[in-house]
């Protein structure tokens, strides 16, 4: 039968005036082993917590602050029963809930070329190899009559993979190159290209025969448009659509 500690048990205690209320649990913890291990020469089950006042001993005491509760229950998840074996049982630790579930996020899908454009430039054409160059708002600059280009800012193209090697080369050493473009009414016209290198940013350019296209399509200011590239026998194309 369990015998419950009497102030006996703590006749050879000498209280640190620096001990807090754990420090009181653990020394009562202590000598209640030692007690056991008198009795029946074995190791001691886990009891329930104690402290001391100067009343006495009081089981199942609890703490007033959240403190105490906080470290009676730390106590209690390191102090587990032991097996049969008497190796101690490790505590069942429980998995970490996320704060936010993460949401699964549907991918964008590519733009496609409209019907109408591929079935020219592919059925008819016979072009291949469409890359989309960039999608972009028309901005003022790109329908002024005085600054006559359209700016394809390195900021926003989708890929520069449109230009093969040697075209690259081309731009790099700022030469322009003559490529035939199909506009948003589907007619073909000539532009040049450009590769403007400036002190912050790069970006092509569309330029020459830029103004007479504004016109024609009567493009505005806020329009979006895309640029796409392919090739027929090889040559760089482009078209311009109009969403």
């Amino acid at each position: 039968m369990m015998e419950l500690l009497s102030l006996d048990d703590f006749k050879d205690t000498k209280i640190d005036p620096n001990w807090g209320p754990f420090d009181y649990l653990l020394h009562v913890l202590d000598v209640d082993q030692q007690k056991m291990q008198k009795s029946q020469n074995a190791p001691p089950p886990p009891q329930t917590l104690c402290k001391q006042d100067h009343k006495g001993f009081k089981l199942r005491s609890k703490f007033n602050n959240s403190a105490g509760l906080k470290r009676k229950r730390n106590l209690k998840a390191v102090e587990e029963e032991d097996d049969g074996d008497g190796d101690r049982v490790a505590p069942k630790l429980k998995p970490k809930r996320s704060k936010k579930q993460v949401k699964s996020v549907c991918p964008i899908p590519p733009p496609d070329l409209p019907p109408l454009f591929r079935q020219l430039i592919v059925e008819e054409m016979g072009g291949r190899g469409l890359v989309l160059v960039i999608q972009k708002t028309i901005f003022f600059s790109d329908i002024n009559p005085t600054a006559s280009r359209f700016s394809i800012p390195f900021s926003q193209v989708k890929t520069h993979d449109f230009l093969n090697e040697a075209e690259a080369k081309e731009l790099d050493d700022k030469n322009s190159m003559q490529v035939w473009l199909l506009d948003p009414s589907m007619r073909g016209t000539s532009i040049t290209l450009n590769k403007w290198v400036m002190r912050s940013s790069s970006l092509y350019v569309l330029t020459n025969t830029w103004n007479p296209l504004v016109k024609n399509n009567q493009l505005k200011k806020g329009d979006m448009v895309q640029l796409w590239s392919f090739r027929m026998n090889s040559l760089l194309c482009f078209a311009l659509v109009k969403l």
